[in-house]
């Protein structure tokens, strides 16, 4: 079944209601369906061909959303590219997804100009102005979509590449509804909920509550940029019941003054997230400033998800949550051998299921990852099931650091920085070494001036076997990130490196703590 029939079924029996918003145009289902279809028949027009790929760089707009959708009618990909990308990041994902056409902003047309696609529609600041606009404005709108099997391609989206190039996973239409029919099931969405896409929609979360809002036929409202003032201003006038946030922007509602709250009449039904670990505390603030549950979970670009249970009482914060069979399974298997591990053991994490990307577009051919078992997933994480089916991700695989012989996990040692009081943010990255193969790193972002590497050392002591303790310190004002916010583990590596005295003799050096800048300024 083609995703787009979703939107098509809400046409036809809710054409009226709200179905998009954002900060310049409001869309009724119908006129929402009508403009999906206006551009499908624009690229029929232009000449592409089923399984051309139309790129997209906007930010959180309705014209994402009509293009997703036009795509998937016609049988074209879309392609959501990181709105945040410039110069050689964004030449690489264009020159790899090779788009026939291209829909950006009219500030943003410059970046095109290597491009090799026949078209390149621009959107305007004001509402429906700009060549993408003229464009839909000659077409007639009669375009329904065409039928599709579950296995087929209806978008490709890039993952974040944390560490390596972004890959550009397949998402099939068997896909997205199978992920959206088993959020709707654990989140009990229904048409009487509103969405908010405070995520980008070239990320997976913020495709998903877009999906999820087509699927079930609610509004979903788009935060073009994060703006906490403007935020609580759109979830009170448009009662939002539902969104999903990272974790860095759930630290800003929590720790943000509380007068900024003052006005806040309106109390969430629930929020979805993850991302980085924050002290439960904080999660906790979030909650009674926004009202509803938290849930944390776990999910991937590639597919495969777990959430908590709604049910206040059953939500947790020391876990990411259980399967939910309508999408995926998970299993957890002995990184080398690809056996079974027993319940409680810590292993690699694996996935299958029909919310679970059949491989990665490259061209003419599908890089499928090599499944254990012929069914199985790996998905590079690291985590255990515990005794009642709850997943606990513990990080990446190719994060996990090897040193003198032992595995240190960096989620295990980020959590016991984060819960120190002159910590603020942390992340700890593996730094070669000639004798202990890698050494225990950690870049810090103090709370208050002052602080040492000496007492974060020492608290650390009290938590950590010696072995995991950060060797070298380093403090900065901020962490690097992605576009998408996630921490950059390759800048971090780097800032470490770059931070370490040079030694003439490599092997000269012990595992003893080094640090620089031993007190924050």
């Amino acid at each position: 079944m083609n995703f787009a029939g979703f939107l098509e079924l809400h046409a036809r029996s809710n054409p009226h209601r709200l179905a998009l918003a954002d900060n310049r145009c409001r869309l009724s289902f119908a006129e929402f369906d009508d403009l999906a279809s206006r551009f499908a028949e624009a690229m029929a027009e232009l000449g592409l061909v089923r399984g051309d790929r139309v790129g997209i760089f906007l930010p959180n707009r309705v014209e994402v959303a009509i293009v997703l959708l036009g795509c998937m009618k016609a049988g074209y990909l879309p392609v959501p590219f990181n709105s945040r990308l410039r110069g050689d990041d964004l030449t690489r994902v264009v020159g790899h997804s090779d788009p026939a056409c291209i829909v950006t902003t009219a500030a943003a047309l410059p970046e095109f100009i290597f491009t090799r696609a026949r078209s390149v529609l621009t959107v305007d600041e004001e509402q429906r102005t700009g060549g993408f606009w003229t464009a839909l404005e000659r077409m007639t709108g009669h375009y329904p979509s065409i039928g599709v099997q579950a296995g087929e391609p209806a978008n490709l989206l890039y993952t974040s590449g944390t560490t390596a190039t972004p890959k550009a996973a397949i998402h099939t239409h068997g896909m997205r509804i199978a992920i959206a029919g088993a959020m709707a099931d654990s989140f009990r969405l229904s048409q009487t909920d509103i969405a908010l896409a405070v995520s980008p929609l070239f990320h997976t979360s913020g495709m998903s509550v877009l999906s999820n809002a087509i699927f079930v036929g609610c509004p979903c409202i788009m935060v073009e940029k994060w703006d906490l003032d403007d935020f609580l201003r759109v979830v009170e006038s448009e009662r939002v019941t539902f969104m999903h946030m990272i974790a860095t922007l759930i630290v800003d509602v929590a720790t943000a003054d509380e007068v900024r709250f003052a006005q806040l009449t309106h109390r969430m039904r629930m929020t979805w997230g993850g991302g980085h670990k924050v002290d439960p505390a904080v999660l906790e603030q979030f909650e009674q400033r926004m009202g509803g549950v938290l849930l944390q979970g776990y999910s991937r670009t590639e597919g495969g998800l777990t959430y908590n249970r709604l049910p206040p009482m059953e939500r947790r914060f020391d876990h990411n949550g259980y399967e939910n069979f309508n999408s995926s399974r998970v299993a957890i298997f002995d990184p080398d051998t690809h056996a079974p591990v027993p319940v409680g053991e810590t292993g690699l994490i694996a996935v299958q299921g029909d919310g679970v990307s059949p491989g990665y577009w490259d061209g003419d051919f599908v890089r499928r990852p090599k499944l254990i078992d012929n069914v199985w997933q790996p998905t590079g994480d690291i985590g255990f099931l515990d005794d009642a089916g709850a997943l606990h991700f513990i990080g990446r695989l190719d994060y996990m650091i090897k040193t003198g012989g032992e595995n240190v996990f960096p989620s295990e040692v980020e959590a016991v920085l984060l819960a120190l009081d002159q910590v603020t943010d942390a992340v700890v990255v593996g730094i070669d070494d000639t004798r202990f193969g890698q050494r225990v790193c950690a870049i810090v972002v103090p709370s208050r001036a002052g602080a040492s590497a000496d007492e974060i050392i020492t608290a650390c002591r009290r938590s950590l076997s010696g072995f995991k303790i950060p060797k070298t310190i380093l403090f900065q004002d901020h962490l690097p990130r992605l576009g998408n916010s996630k921490v950059d583990i390759k800048a971090c590596v780097a800032l470490v490196e770059a931070s370490l005295e040079p030694h003439p003799d490599a092997s000269s050096r012990r595992n003893t703590p080094s640090v620089r800048d031993g007190v924050a300024q």
